[in-house]
């Protein structure tokens, strides 16, 4: 509102008709883009009151000048109200034609009135108003009017005496424009050339009048609208046509035509209107964040400041290590609540970094023994870093860990509270790359489970299938049940993806795809493929098109995984390929990167400036974009790919196809919603939870057993300017906070059955526990929800640039691009790193890749 009121207090001019609209409906829609805005239509009549009285230079007949300036004079130029009334009494007998008593005889023809359904809102029906006479923005046209009125008085007719005024005040206005002026004057024109085209379409007909007459805005409403005006002369001065039986069918055809039309641009306006219901709504519409730096949420910082300073201490008393100094004990405490956590990501790493193995004895089950960087993936697969140095593993961590069990969970009974894991098999690990092919299964996805485990005919128990002779299943029973299984890769949904795709998502999908683009190279380089040895042309051109296939690589996805990767690959190339001493400096000419995405634009959830920043970084290094383009299959050497709207399919021989699309849940949380009620149903398959991210369950027993944390958790957050909840983004950010959020609700010790979960009664030994009271001191009686703190978003887009999108919350703080963000971009991922040690092999890897070159080499 503040915004509203700053504009309206320095718009020194409106439009004729904007007047019109009602200054409490102005008000209660909150629109500041409306200010300021100014119309001129070379087909407006004027905008007389509805009186009985009115004089005559605000009557619609004579001149639209005469009406235009009565009409701008009136309701613009309040101060000057009076001296207009005098001067215009002088001159309007003078200058404005009346009719002749025998033209006021003749017969006119009946009107055709337009009428449209009313719409709530002064506004929208003044812009329908607008539509329907076909009018165009002018600001210039209508200040020069307004001007010239304001110095065109009784003792000074000339206007053009004040020019030098006239031209200042209009350089200041010009100042004054808010960025919507030009918004709506396009919008308008395109509503006005969209009316154009359809009139021309329709053949055969006769030079068309239309008039259209509103009733008043309201009742009471002293203003009314009066159209009657066509190709530049008054209905008054035109003489009457005869009606006869088939102009007035074709007439009727005519105003079919006009309802139907004034319909759909009635539909344009309501969509319209909606998006610009408000100032937050106009901040978006102009792709602006709604959020100004007053709406930094310092309670959450300070809650998160005083957050660490918490864990300082825990840590300082030997918590984290199964002790606690301050009570002289060496050994954790007893009556230790079992917590199995699945997963080795982000939220599960957070929640193992910080949970006290002094309160809780915790259970890690995780195909993986490793955390993985996983924003870092697609440096290690062309080998920027080496995939070692951004993994750290869980017995590292958190040393004090009851038991890590390296194997993937199948089953849960949720009341029961057992969990069923399938130990990993140690036998076959990984197997020989085939060509190019990604025949090899990732250690994440072993063969489907249910050719290892079968359930009884209740569905309840689990047990081996004896036929098949592989796998162990095990039982683990917990007190609470983390579940941060992640997601997998969304490749099914393409035909041949899941086949021929590669992935990256584990440090194993980067180790094999690192392997794929060296043998890509190599297979590039063999004998078979090189002109030189073949005679005729034809041959020869096969020859160099099968080369290029090897060495193209498509991206599926327009995300930061695959814009990233993309600038990576380009970096990768240069060197090896593009430098006059590259290894394979002979495929210099051959190798290529496609990126194909869905949408419009690269990095959807950034702004505007840095979506645009990216396609054009990509695009001058090389890489071919392929935007509103949908996947349709994916095959052994080619992808086949078509436009939205269109069905024509184009196919494209690749060498290497990598997938960074969609992620789809695993099927463990399958199993866990089917024993989950109904409103456990998120979004995309994920989990809903509450805000202390417990998933509902059917008793009351085994509620707040579960929490679940990550990409699997659908967390509907309600921000300050939004009308409906949204799930949380799966990224690292918020995979990170929820794991620290859980740790702490963990080790300070609350009832997770009780909402909102509280502090348990106190016992003897507890009389004088410091984490207490200083939770009391902090009014934590009752655990505070989560929220949500993001600190912006980080890309790399090759040749040492990087986008830059700093936030404080919703907040923006600044945005950038280039060099400079690249020196942010490597700060910010060396300081999120697992460890020092992780920050110093990483370090080093960038020191060698800049002074060496990156490592070709296949083991």
């Amino acid at each position: 509102m503040e915004m509203a009121s700053s504009m309206l207090s320095r718009a020194l001019l409106l439009s004729c008709s904007m007047i019109c609209i009602n200054i409490a409906s102005v008000g209660a829609l909150n629109l500041p883009s409306l200010h300021g805005a100014r119309f001129v239509s070379p087909s407006t009549a004027a905008f007389a009151p509805t009186s009985t009285t009115s004089p005559p230079w605000r009557q619609t007949t004579g001149p639209i000048s005469h009406c235009r300036r009565a009409s701008c004079s009136r309701l613009f130029l309040d101060p000057y109200e009076e001296q207009y009334r005098k001067y215009w009494a002088v001159r309007a007998e003078e200058e404005i034609p009346q009719p002749s008593q025998q033209q006021q005889e003749q017969p006119q023809e009946t009107d055709r009135v337009v009428s449209r359904p009313a719409m709530p809102g002064s506004t929208q029906q003044y812009l329908q108003h607008l539509s329907s006479l076909q009018m165009s923005c002018d600001v210039e046209n209508v200040y020069s009017t307004l001007s010239a009125e304001k110095y065109d008085d009784v003792t000074n007719p000339n206007p053009y005496e004040y020019q030098s005024q006239q031209q200042q005040e209009q350089d200041r206005f010009s100042e004054q424009l808010s960025p919507y002026d030009l918004q709506y004057q396009q919008y308008v024109q395109g509503l006005r050339q969209q009316m154009m085209m359809t009139e021309e379409s329709s053949s055969g007909s006769e030079e068309r009048t239309m008039e259209v007459e509103m009733e008043s805005f309201s009742e009471g409403n002293p203003l009314q609208f009066s159209s009657g005006y066509t190709d530049g002369v008054f209905e008054s001065q035109q003489q009457p046509r005869e009606t006869n039986s088939q102009q007035q069918s074709q007439d009727h055809e005519e105003q079919q035509q006009q309802q139907q039309q004034q319909q759909h641009i009635q539909d344009i306006e309501e969509s319209f209107l909606r998006t610009l219901s408000n100032e937050v709504q106009y901040k978006k519409f102009l792709n602006q964040s709604p959020y100004s730096l007053t709406d930094i949420d310092l309670r959450v910082i300070l809650q998160r400041l005083l957050d660490n300073i918490e864990d300082g201490q825990q840590k300082r008393n030997g918590k984290f290590k199964g002790t606690n100094k301050r009570l002289g004990k060496e050994q954790p405490r007893e009556g230790r609540k079992t917590v199995v956590v699945l997963g080795t990501g982000w939220a599960a790493h957070a929640f193992i970094k910080l949970a006290s193995t002094y309160d809780l004895r915790i259970v890690v089950v995780s195909p993986v023994n490793h955390f993985v960087f996983t924003p870092m993936l697609a440096s290690a697969a062309v080998g920027t870093v080496e995939y070692r140095s951004m993994t750290e593993p869980i017995r590292v961590t958190n040393p004090y860990i009851d038991n890590f069990v390296e194997g993937r969970a199948i089953g849960v009974d949720v009341e029961a509270k057992k969990v069923a894991v399938q130990l990993s098999s140690f036998s076959t690990v990984t197997r020989a790359f085939k060509d190019v092919a990604s025949s090899a299964p990732c250690r994440l996805e072993p063969e489907p489970v249910l050719t290892h485990i079968i359930y009884d005919d209740d569905d309840s128990t689990i047990k081996r299938d004896e036929s098949m002779g592989v796998g162990t299943v095990i039982e683990l029973t917990y007190d609470y049940l983390l579940c941060a299984v992640g997601t997998a890769s969304r490749s099914s949904m393409v035909p041949g993806a899941k086949e021929h795709c590669f992935n990256l998502k584990t440090s194993q999908d980067s180790k094999r795809l690192r392997t794929a683009i060296g043998e890509a190279l190599e297979f590039a380089s063999r004998p078979d493929v090189q002109e030189f040895y073949y005679e005729d042309e034809d041959t020869q051109a096969q020859a160099r098109a099968e080369r290029q296939r090897r060495v193209r690589i498509a991206i599926v996805g327009g995300g930061p995984t695959g814009v990233e990767l993309a600038g990576e690959l380009m970096d990768f190339y240069s060197q090896v390929c593009g430098r006059a001493d590259g290894a394979f400096q002979h495929l210099r000419d051959d190798v290529s990167v496609m990126l194909v995405h869905g949408g419009p634009e690269l990095l959807p959830a950034m702004d505007v400036d840095l979506r645009e920043r990216a396609m054009s970084a990509l695009q001058a290094q090389g890489v071919e974009l392929r935007l509103s383009t949908r996947l349709r299959e994916v095959g052994r050497d080619y992808i086949a790919i078509c436009e939205k709207g269109s069905d024509v399919e184009e196919t494209i021989p690749v060498g290497i196809t990598v997938w960074a699309a969609g992620n789809t849940p695993v099927p463990f949380v399958k199993d866990l919603l089917s024993q989950l009620p109904e409103s456990a149903k998120g979004s995309a398959g994920r989990i809903k939870v509450d805000k202390w991210l417990r998933c509902p369950t059917r008793s009351k027993e085994s509620f707040g057993s579960i929490l679940v944390l990550g990409d699997v958790a659908c967390f509907e957050a309600k921000s300050k300017y939004d009308t409906n909840p949204e799930p949380l983004p799966q990224t690292a950010q918020v995979a990170g906070q929820q794991g620290a959020f859980a740790a702490r609700m963990l080790n300070r010790g609350y009832d997770m059955q009780q909402t909102p979960p509280k502090l348990p009664e106190l016992s003897s030994s507890e009389a004088v526990s410091l984490l207490r009271m200083w939770l009391l001191a902090r009014g934590l009686e009752e655990a505070p929800g989560f929220n949500f703190l993001s600190l912006g978003l980080l890309a790399y887009v090759g040749q040492e640039e990087a986008l830059n999108q700093v936030m404080i919350g919703n907040v923006p703080v600044f945005n950038y691009s280039g060099k400079i963000a690249f020196l942010l971009w490597r700060s910010v991922y060396l300081a999120k790193q697992a460890s020092s040690r992780n920050q110093a092999l990483i370090a080093f890897d960038w020191a060698r890749t800049q002074s060496f070159g990156r490592d070709i080499t296949r083991l």
